[in-house]
């Protein structure tokens, strides 16, 4: 399966990765990391708006989207949450990708009012919204803080990074609150049990809505404990506990992580805090080498060689013009103007301006050595000349220097993103040729593929209908992409209503049992022309397509589905759909004729009550069916007492329906298997029984 892991990832790493989606490969999409990949990990360093995160939508076939709040981080601000959570959403309904888990806060939970709670009731309205209008199963995990001293943008490592430059901190908590954060692997650990058991929870009927999961921490550490552990590595560290200005207390709903999945956090994640900060130092806090701190104290654009360039050039050029024999005006070369020129050109505008005024300084000091006072010195316009060339050769040769520098910079960055870009697309197109590859050799074995037909005659080629029954469910809703089918049955001509056999196990309890022949004549007579009824118009509570199983022009199965997608309402869709009933029409047709040839060896002589070998084959197939929630039965225990098996026989021929099967136990009782009873409905079933004076009652196996 392929699995999209977005929003904020910072906090796994490929070992947690492969401990949530083992056997899935898995594209990381955040700005954590750079562009690179290891075996079924493909890291991405692309933000959701661009136009790159939506080729990953048409590269890869993903199955499941897991999007990361960043509202998992300690006192995150979360901006633009919303819109990316919307952005990844509509990129799934796109793409018809049914499995959707969000990860959020706990503060969610809180039962107060406040700028945090509209957003997470924005996000959980967005859920609702994307899983009813487009059938997507989203889960939305609700869980404490994570914590992980690799990630830069965790909560305790921007802490860090502020102690290591001496800045005051303020926690926004007591001391003696417990510290409720949760480690990455237990997160893991859960992901890899819901992944693993996603249809376990049955709350919708369709298998589309939003289950709330909530996750706690088990946490017993303090922010107080914690604090004496960070003075131990930062004696000087200042640090405040302020009281959090979120009031409210957590509402918690069913503890379905333990309950369902049996998870549990197994640490405290801020028991051994040590431990985080040494690995907090052993990422971030490496020390330069005496080599790479004198080249980064004395790099050519650094300030301080900029100081030092500036303060020896205007020596230098003041030792020229008190030795040159030079004067006010110069005869040959202006020293002061070329000054300013070389540090206009190399340092730009600002050094260049400074350098001027310096040299125009120098230019005055040196009218004044040679008896021009400062009054004729501002009266005669020709002395301002050479004030305004080195201004003006400053601001131009400045000029010059920043044009050049922000065009090469634009270049260079115009040239790195085409770079990234020609990257990422390169090695998106690699690995959509290696896709095309993998699908062409797999080709045989998909959906549409020979081999696929192959597998589905296989799993249908049985001489017991209800073998195929049992076979056609999981088949057709592999091959349809739909789980919500009914087959029932029509074991008379003159029947007014079908009876459901076995249907899929996410609508079992939404449809009827039974099904008016009479109130459908309509759909019967498009059906009984070899055609397909499809509900055109729409009518509210019937299935969107019916076709159905003849023999001699009678109809004896029917076969419902539901609910489709809007790509599913079409001619290839219908077709998928004739070609399936055609191969069931098939072989239940030959497993009807082959049971009439054996029908003495599965009945008792004279009477409609099989023999122990077939029911107990019969048992064995419902119960198989009804551990895959196709469909529901009960097996009722008839005292014979002193009767014989035809006055039974003939008791029950009025009373039992064509699909319940009448068998003789090895106790030499009898037995009724009915099916599509349940608890809802077998003290009818048992009531009836009694009134016809037997004793009777409900069994697990036959004795």
């Amino acid at each position: 399966m392929d699995v999209l892991l977005v929003g904020n990832v910072g906090y796994f790493t490929k070992e947690t990765i492969l401990e949530a989606f083992p056997g899935d490969t898995v594209v990381v999409c955040g700005s954590s990391h750079e562009n690179e990949r290891d075996g079924s990990i493909r890291w991405v360093n692309q933000p959701i708006m661009s136009e790159e995160f939506r080729m990953l939508f048409a590269t890869y076939g993903f199955e499941r989207v897991v999007f990361m709040s960043h509202f998992i981080t300690k006192d995150s601000k979360g901006l633009g949450e919303i819109e990316n959570l919307r952005t990844v959403f509509s990129m799934t309904q796109k793409s018809q990708i049914r499995q959707f888990i969000y990860v959020t806060s706990d503060e969610a939970l809180l039962d107060a009012t406040n700028s945090a709670s509209i957003i997470f009731d924005s996000a959980e309205n967005l859920c609702n919204y994307y899983s009813s209008s487009y059938n997507i199963d989203v889960r939305v995990i609700y869980t404490p803080h994570l914590i992980n001293a690799t990630y830069k943008d965790d909560y305790f490592s921007k802490i860090f990074a502020r102690l290591d430059r001496s800045e005051r901190v303020e926690v926004k908590a007591l001391e003696g609150e417990i510290a409720s954060f949760l480690s990455v692997p237990d997160l893991a650990l859960f992901l890899k049990r819901l992944c693993e058991n996603w249809e376990l929870d049955e709350k919708n009927s369709l298998g589309y809505g939003v289950t709330k999961i909530y996750l706690r921490s088990g946490a017993r550490t303090t922010y107080g404990e914690i604090h004496k552990e960070i003075l131990r590595y930062y004696p000087g560290a200042k640090i405040s506990f302020i009281k959090s200005g979120i009031k409210g207390r957590m509402i918690y709903g069913e503890d379905k992580a333990r309950n369902e999945y049996g998870w549990f956090a197994k640490v405290d994640a801020c028991q051994h805090f040590g431990e985080y900060i040494e690995e907090y130092r052993q990422s971030f806090c490496e020390k330069p080498t005496l080599r790479e701190r004198i080249r980064q104290k004395l790099r050519l654009n650094s300030r301080f060689m900029m100081v030092l360039e500036l303060v020896l050039g205007t020596l230098l050029v003041e030792i020229y013009n008190r030795y040159s024999g030079g004067s006010v005006q110069f005869r040959m070369i202006d020293v002061r103007l070329l000054f300013v020129v070389l540090m206009s050109s190399i340092y730009g505008t600002s050094v260049g301006v400074i350098t001027a005024f310096i040299e125009i300084a120098s230019l005055n000091y040196a009218y004044f050595r040679q008896g021009t006072n400062a009054q004729l010195l501002f009266y005669d316009p020709g002395n301002w000349i050479p004030f305004i060339l080195l201004m003006v050769a400053a601001a131009v040769c400045g000029y010059a220097k920043q044009k050049t520098v922000e065009d090469i910079g634009f270049v260079r960055e115009e040239n790195k993103v085409i770079k990234s870009q020609n990257v990422f697309i390169s090695e998106l197109y690699k690995e959509a040729m290696e896709y095309k590859n993998q699908y062409k050799q797999d080709l045989i074995g998909s959906r549409d593929g020979f081999g696929r037909i192959f597998d589905v005659v296989k799993k249908l080629s049985t001489t017991v209908p209800e073998e195929i029954f049992a076979e056609s469910i999981p088949v057709m809703e592999d091959v349809l992409d739909n789980n919500s089918i009914a087959i029932y049955t029509i074991n008379d001509k003159n029947a007014r209503f079908a009876r459901l056999s076995v249907s899929s196990g996410q609508i079992s309890k939404s449809i009827n049992k039974s099904l008016s022949l009479d109130d459908n004549r309509e759909v019967l007579e498009i059906v009984k022309e070899k055609d397909i009824w499809f509900n055109s118009d729409i009518k509210e509570g019937h299935p969107t397509y019916v076709s159905g199983i003849r023999s001699e022009g009678e109809l004896l199965v029917l076969i419902l589905i539901y609910r489709v997608n809007y790509h599913q309402m079409g001619t290839y869709y219908m077709n998928l759909i004739r070609i399936l009933t055609g191969l069931m029409e098939n072989f239940l047709l030959k497993a009807w004729d082959y049971q009439k040839a054996v029908a003495e060896e599965t009945y008792v002589e004279g009477t409609a009550i099989t023999r122990w070998d077939h029911f107990k084959q019969q048992l064995e197939i419902q119960k198989e069916m009804a551990a895959n929630k196709l469909t529901s039965y009960r097996l009722f225990r008839i005292m014979r007492e002193d009767r014989s098996l035809s006055e039974l026989d003939e008791m029950f021929q009025s009373k039992i329906r064509n699909n319940d099967i009448l068998g003789l136990g090895d106790d030499g009782n009898i037995y009724l298997l009915a099916s599509q009873v349940d608890e809802s409905s077998q003290d009818i079933v048992l009531r009836r029984f009694r009134n016809m004076g037997l004793i009777c009652d409900i069994v697990e196996n036959v004795a």
